[in-house]
């Protein structure tokens, strides 16, 4: 079977949807990592931001294979959420018993995540590359009218990621048994490291807005 026929089958979509949403749990630690220097101080964000944009091609090499990894889990998502659709029509193939209230809600939940994906490309991403206005990269996040200066922003900003969260739980158990690691001596072993990328680290990127959209105000 060549590429092209693996990859447009369903069994070639899992995969391709298991490898990339893999891929982006780990582009999301390695973000959270860079987002955790606006606790540090506002010279430690903007130099971490300042040595990112010094690299130069490398990062926008990365960006580029960021979106494609993004476009095509969604586009396989899509394909496979169109097919499964059609699969509930026929009673004896689909049972609700047996499917999990994260698996149920993936469409909705994928959706809002690339909204907030959208967004936020749109907002923080294009502000620090094109339109700083004289603003540092600190002041865009934390202060801001797109970043969590505005109630609105950091609101949105922690229910999609506690969304994305959600989303998380059933993606890397459904990457799981579609690599065929369940039922492995790896399963438990893989199912604590998937509790970092689907609890912990969307936890740790909720406390950014609930503390500079919220608490830093009151107190």
């Amino acid at each position: 079977m060549s590429i092209i026929k693996l990859l447009t089958s369903s069994v070639g979509r899992k995969i391709l949807m298991a490898i990339t949403g893999l891929l982006l749990a780990f582009f999301m630690a390695f973000h959270l990592f860079g987002n955790l220097f606006l606790f540090v101080g506002e010279e430690a964000f903007n130099a971490y931001v300042n040595k990112l944009h010094q690299l130069g091609f490398l990062i926008r090499i990365a960006e580029f294979f960021l979106v494609l990894f993004v476009g095509s889990h969604a586009y396989s998502g899509i394909l496979l959420w169109i097919k499964n659709r059609k699969a509930k029509k026929v009673v004896s193939s689909y049972s609700k018993e047996n499917t999990s209230g994260a698996a149920k809600s993936a469409a909705f939940t994928g959706s809002v995540v690339f909204i907030f994906l959208a967004t936020h490309w749109s907002t923080f991403w294009y502000k620090f590359n094109f339109d700083l206005q004289g603003m540092s990269y600190y002041y865009v996040v934390t202060e801001s009218s797109v970043g969590f200066g505005s109630p609105v922003v950091s609101l949105f900003y922690i229910v999609a990621i506690a969304l994305l969260g959600y989303h998380l739980k059933h993606g890397i158990a459904s990457a799981g048994q579609t690599l065929g690691i369940f039922g492995t001596k790896y399963e438990n072993i893989y199912k604590n490291l998937a509790a970092i990328f689907w609890f912990w680290i969307p936890l740790g990127f909720i406390s950014i807005p609930v503390w500079f959209g919220f608490l830093v105000r009151i107190i």
